[in-house]
């Protein structure tokens, strides 16, 4: 179709509802400088230092962070106890993981990377910290690394709809629409609620000038997710496309 109209339409989402940890705050959506405290390395542990022991100090930090990130949605005071967690037991992964999506939900990208890829050091294994450190590379428009982080996420759990969405998004900003699309389409077939692929999808549709498909999947998305962080720009582009079709 030729007469489809010139949009603005790359979506760039927020993870948290990717990850499937929590809802985003909607107290914590303006975009924060990361912070200049200097990362450590993390080492490689001895065999038997990966056997974590309960430690009263590393829960009691757990358990406020948690509070703070799920029920008080207040994700700039939950990295502070997070951060305490992982400085009292360097080898938690679980620690690293909620830091960097407390960290994702402040948009503090490079931070959350770090996080993440701190948790993936710890459990190499761990399907969602190579996910997650993917999605913040996605969000600093690292596609390259980003891939290749996305792709052991992948070979370690192939069906995860989350992956298959968020390495869409990698290639879509590598120009590779075509190759997001068996992703995109991966990532429904895998969660038929998922409201994310289908804003993409619409995006794809409009490179093949197809705006009638194109409306479809961002109805979609809409009905899936009228909440969402999606659904402003969604109405909008459906009222721009049901405009140029004469559908209005």
């Amino acid at each position: 179709m030729r007469n489809t109209p010139s949009l603005a339409l790359i979506f760039i989402l927020v993870l948290s509802s990717s990850l499937m940890f929590a809802q985003e705050s909607s107290s914590q959506t303006t975009r924060s400088a990361p912070s200049t405290e200097t990362s450590r390395p993390t080492p490689t542990p001895a065999p038997e230092a990966r056997k974590r022991r309960s430690v009263p100090e590393v829960e009691d930090a757990m358990a406020k962070g948690e509070d703070l990130l799920f029920k008080k949605h207040d994700a700039r005071a939950s990295v502070d106890e997070f951060k305490r967690a992982a400085k009292l037991d360097p080898w938690y992964g679980k620690a690293y993981m909620l830091l960097g999506l407390a960290q994702m939900q402040l948009q503090q990208w490079s931070d959350a990377q770090w996080a993440f890829e701190e948790a993936a050091k710890v459990e190499p294994g761990n399907a969602q910290a190579y996910l997650g450190a993917g999605s913040a590379l996605n969000e600093q428009k690292n596609y390259v690394e980003a891939q290749k982080a996305l792709q052991h996420s992948l070979e370690i759990r192939p069906d995860s709809p989350e992956a298959h969405y968020e390495i869409a998004r990698t290639l879509w900003g590598l120009g590779k629409w075509q190759a997001a699309e068996p992703h995109l389409r991966q990532a429904i077939e895998l969660n038929k609620d998922y409201a994310g692929p289908h804003a993409l999808m619409g995006n794809i549709y409009l490179q093949r000038e197809d705006a009638e498909a194109a409306l479809a999947e961002f109805e979609e998305c809409l009905r899936l997710d009228p909440d969402g962080s999606l659904a402003p720009s969604a109405k909008e582009i459906i009222a721009q496309l049901k405009k140029a079709l004469g559908k209005q």
